[in-house]
């Protein structure tokens, strides 16, 4: 994803966008490796489980399960 920086998002070197199996497994496993979270994981109105964390550079990567077969 790309996207201008905004509100609350300044500019950071990249963001990411991921899909796992389980997000609140990858969220606690970032978290534990240092990460620093920014978003707790919860249900989206847009059919995925999504949390997001910063790591030491300024990266967000936001990790996501996705919870429905529906398109966007």
């Amino acid at each position: 994803m790309i996207s201008e920086s905004g509100r609350g998002f300044p500019p950071t070197q990249a963001t990411y966008y991921f899909y796992v199996e389980d997000a609140d497994a990858a969220m606690e496993q970032a978290l534990h490796n240092g990460m620093e979270k920014i978003m707790d994981v919860a249900d989206m109105p847009y059919g995925d489980r999504q949390g997001g964390v910063k790591d030491r550079a300024g990266n967000i990567w936001w990790i996501s399960q996705r919870l429905s077969d529906a398109p966007y």
